[in-house]
C-alpha cells in the first residue's frame, strides 16, 4: 500500500540536525508516511546518523552518493523511489519546520476539491545573513523579472507537490532552484505560502557570490532549453538571419556607394562590420539547421545522462549497503527497500 506522503530530504554534512529533523518529521507526519534521505556524499557523521535512523524505521529510507553530485540528483534519486500520493521536500538543516509539510499538504488539489499542485514556502522573514538575504532577494527578483511566474521564494527547500508533478518534471545540474518553474511550464498550479524560518543551529552555509552567478547561468539554459528544446532553430536561425540580412544592407550601400562615387571614402570600418554580419549570419543559420536535426533525432528517446552510483544504506554489520542501479529517467519505477 502506497504511503500518504513522501518526504525527501538531501543531505550534505548535517550529522548534528538528522536527529532532531527525523523525530519531528515522525511527530507532525501522518502515520505511515515515508522518509527518503539522500547523502549526498557527507564527509561528517551523517552516514552513520542515518544507518541508524534506517535500522530504527522501517518507513525511513536512506540512500547515499559515493560522492558529492549536487542538490538535483540527490532529490532526483529520492523522487525516483517516492511511493506517496503527496511528495514533500524540506532541507537537513532545520532552519524550514517540519510541521509546515501537512499546512502546505491540505492546500493541494484532490479529487474532491480544487487547490494547487504544488506549494513552495516563502521565508519573508529569512534567520540568515544580510549579505545572503539580499542576494536571494535580488535572485528571485530577476527570475520573477525574466520568467513573468510571480513567486517571492522560488528556492525554499520546503515544498509540497502531488505525485504527478515529480513524475513530470526533470532535475539537471542546478535545476532544483526552480522546481516551481518547471512545474509552471508543465501547465501545474503553483503558489507559495509564508513559512516560518529559524537561524542555523550548526554546520556551514554553502552560499557564496558565486552562487548568485550560477543560479542565473543556470536559469538562462533552463528558458532556453524550456523554449527552444524542440525546436532550437527559431532561435539560432532568426537571430542568424537578422544578422545577415543587416550585412546584406550595409553591403549594398557601400557597393552604391562604390559605384556611384567612385570611392567608399572613410567607410572602411561599416565596410567591415558589413562582412562580419554575413559571416556571422551564415554561421548562426548553420547553427540552427545542425541543432534542428539533432533536436529531431533526439525526440522522444530521451536524453541520456550521467547518473551517480546510489546505494541503499543499511545498518551496520549487515552489509556496506546494496547497490541498485540509477534510474533511467525521473519517473522510472520505485526502488525496493531491503
Amino acid at each position: 500500500m502506497a504511503p500518504p506522503l513522501s518526504v525527501v530530504v538531501p543531505v550534505r554534512n548535517e550529522e548534528s540536525t538528522l536527529g532532531d529533523l527525523h523525530r519531528r518529521l515522525r511527530q507532525a507526519l501522518p502515520a505511515g508516511s515515508e522518509i527518503i534521505f539522500v547523502d549526498d556524499g557527507s564527509t561528517d557523521g551523517s552516514l552513520k546518523v542515518l544507518e541508524r535512523l534506517a535500522a530504527a524505521d522501517h518507513q525511513t529510507l536512506a540512500l547515499r552518493f559515493l560522492r558529492p553530485f549536487g542538490k538535483s540528483q540527490a532529490l532526483a534519486a529520492g523522487f525516483a523511489r517516492a511511493r506517496g500520493e503527496i511528495v514533500a521536500t524540506i532541507d537537513a538543516d532545520l532552519q524550514e519546520s517540519p510541521e509546515e509539510i501537512v499546512r502546505l499538504a491540505r492546500l493541494l488539489r484532490t479529487p474532491e476539491a480544487p487547490g494547487l499542485d504544488l506549494v513552495g514556502g516563502w521565508r519573508r522573514q529569512r534567520r540568515d545573513p544580510f549579505l545572503k538575504v539580499a542576494g536571494s532577494r535580488l535572485f528571485n527578483a530577476l527570475i520573477r523579472l525574466f520568467s513573468g511566474v510571480p513567486l517571492r521564494d522560488i528556492n525554499c527547500g520546503l515544498k509540497v507537490m502531488r505525485r504527478e508533478v515529480v513524475e513530470e518534471i526533470r532535475l539537471e545540474g542546478g535545476f532544483h532552484r526552480f522546481i516551481p518553474l518547471l512545474a509552471h511550464w508543465r501547465g501545474f498550479q503553483v503558489g507559495e505560502v509564508e513559512v516560518a524560518h529559524a537561524p542555523r543551529r550548526s554546520g556551514k552555509s554553502r552560499f557564496g557570490k558565486e552562487r548568485i552567478a550560477h543560479g542565473l547561468i543556470d536559469f538562462l539554459v533552463l528558458l532556453f532549453l524550456e523554449r527552444f528544446e524542440r525546436r532550437p532553430s527559431r532561435l539560432f536561425i532568426g537571430s542568424g538571419a537578422v544578422a545577415f540580412l543587416a550585412g546584406l544592407v550595409i553591403s549594398a550601400l557601400i557597393a552604391y556607394w562604390r559605384l556611384a562615387y567612385g570611392s567608399i571614402g572613410g567607410h572602411y570600418p561599416l565596410l567591415a562590420l558589413g562582412v562580419l554580419l554575413l559571416i556571422v549570419g551564415v554561421q548562426l543559420i548553420s547553427m540552427g539547421l545542425l541543432a534542428e536535426l539533432v533536436a529531431h533525432r533526439r525526440h522522444g528517446r530521451g536524453r541520456p545522462a550521467a547518473e551517480p552510483r546510489i546505494f541503499v544504506v543499511e545498518p551496520r554489520g549487515e552489509g556496506e549497503g546494496a547497490a541498485v542501479p540509477p534510474p533511467q529517467s525521473q519517473d522510472a519505477a520505485h526502488g525496493t527497500r531491503s
